[in-house]
């Protein structure tokens, strides 16, 4: 079994020192992960790219509209019963215990049921709610994606566990490809949301095939399983993740779910597209904060706090660096390759894209903080801070909407998680780790780096 900090509710694991050659393994193995995420998202992020700009010339706008709507539902439905499987793996000392696989595939399972019920119950309410009644066929079918998916196989939790991420990017690139191919045929065929629809659960029928494959993903088998220490340890660990899961999601989708009611499906649908392009940056951050910093931070979360601090904040400072050229990049040319990757008819994205970007700069801030806390075992932080955001989100979004129209409601989603940072920002300077000086100095750095890139372009036109 790999070696694991004793993490377990809100007490940290008793000090333990480790010979200095096996923290110089797991940097190796953190910074081999770390590349491999860079080159995952990086090529999964151009696929995305390919695929909307294809799309976009075979269907509506009204059609990726429709879309995020009904998947902007389902994933609420799976993040309001978010019970934190994954970190739970990554974190138990347990988390390579088979019975302990076993018990969270058969809560996994079961929740990916209950979803797709739910969904079956929710299709009339909403077709009637956003005034499509295409809805009461799509979101069944959509929902599947649910059911499926929970039957992925643990072997993908614990390549998590163990930063597995080049096994994992040669799966999730591939998922993305065959998802592309499915749509593009489809839509081609049959230019309608169908063709996103049977791209998704396709895609996801293949990852669970892949998943259970031992030769493409060694491991366990995984059987049916009800192991009562291992379900107290599960509910235990994410009661917080649940409610901070729950805030997220309302915060997170609030801007599709109110824009969905207030602007037409259309106008929606250029929305996500810009939302898409602006977000690659921070889903860079995003999944290096958890494919490696959550696993690393996990495993050296027993030092003495001002070696962790050090630590830490040096591949913090490195992965904000990155985040934040990429962003600076978005901010600067985003709006000019919505012209000319995009149709016409999407061409409101331009503006949409600098302004959703630039607030996106504390996300990354915050990103990078919050496995700190989990690996601490504060959760509550993330809990609280995902509340703010979600007040502030929800009554923001509708306010700007009514006073400033699609602009006013843009700048909201931007700056509205900006309460989440504070709220992690202040939890990672209470156990210590105190990143407030490190977040300004690379703020003024960011700003500069503006600047400079706005001088450039500037000067070509």
């Amino acid at each position: 079994m790999a070696d694991t900090a004793t993490m377990t509710g809100d007490v940290p694991a008793a000090k333990e020192t480790r010979p200095r050659g096996e923290f110089a393994a797991l940097e190796s193995r953190a910074l081999r992960a770390t590349l491999w995420t860079i080159i995952s998202y990086g090529a999964t992020q151009c696929l995305r790219m390919v695929n909307s700009i294809v799309l976009t010339r075979l269907l509506l706008p009204e059609a990726f509209g429709e879309m995020m709507v009904v998947i902007t539902l389902i994933v609420g439905m799976g993040m309001l019963s978010d019970i934190g499987l994954e970190p739970s793996v990554v974190q138990s000392k347990r988390g390579d215990e088979i019975v302990f696989l076993n018990t969270a595939w058969t809560l996994q399972s079961v929740r990916g049921i209950l979803l797709w019920v739910v969904a079956l119950l929710l299709a009339y309410p909403a077709s009637i709610f956003y005034k499509d009644p295409r809805l009461l066929y799509v979101l069944p079918v959509l929902a599947l994606s649910t059911l499926i998916t929970g039957l992925n196989s643990t072997n993908l939790l614990s390549l998590s566990r163990h930063m597995g991420v080049r096994r994992l990017f040669a799966i999730d690139f591939s998922t993305q490809i065959v998802t592309l191919i499915v749509t593009i045929a489809w839509a081609l065929a049959w230019p309608s949301v169908w063709a996103l629809v049977a791209g998704n659960v396709i895609g996801n029928v293949y990852k669970v095939a892949v998943s259970h494959h031992q030769r493409l993903v060694p491991g366990m088998r995984n059987r049916f399983c009800w192991d009562a220490s291992c379900v107290t340890e599960i509910i235990h660990f994410g009661k917080w993740i649940f409610l901070a899961t729950a805030f997220w999601f309302f915060a997170l989708n609030a801007d599709k779910l109110i824009l969905g009611r207030l602007v037409s499906l259309s106008v929606l649908g250029v929305y996500g597209i810009a939302f898409q392009m602006s977000d690659v940056p921070r889903a860079v951050i995003n999944a290096f904060s958890l494919k490696v910093g959550y696993p690393f931070i996990s495993r050296i979360v027993h030092l003495p706090m001002p070696e962790f601090r050090e630590r830490l904040l040096r591949y913090r400072g490195y992965a904000l660096m990155v985040g934040g050229f990429l962003l600076s990049l978005m901010v600067t040319w985003g709006g000019w390759a919505v012209v000319k990757l995009y149709p016409a008819k999407y061409a409101d994205a331009r503006w949409m894209v600098p302004i959703l970007a630039v607030g996106l700069w504390h996300t990354l801030m915050y990103q990078t903080l919050g496995p700190v806390l989990l690996s601490l075992g504060k959760s509550k932080y993330g809990a609280i801070g995902n509340g703010a955001y979600c007040f502030t989100i929800l009554a923001g979004i509708p306010i700007a909407f009514y006073f400033y129209g699609l602009v006013g409601a843009v700048v909201a989603v931007a700056a509205g998680d900006f309460p989440l940072y504070l709220v992690t920002a202040f939890g990672a300077t209470r156990e210590g780790v105190r990143p407030l000086k490190q977040d300004g100095l690379l703020t003024l750095g960011f700003v500069a780096l503006l600047a400079c890139e706005f001088g450039i372009r500037n000067s070509f036109h």
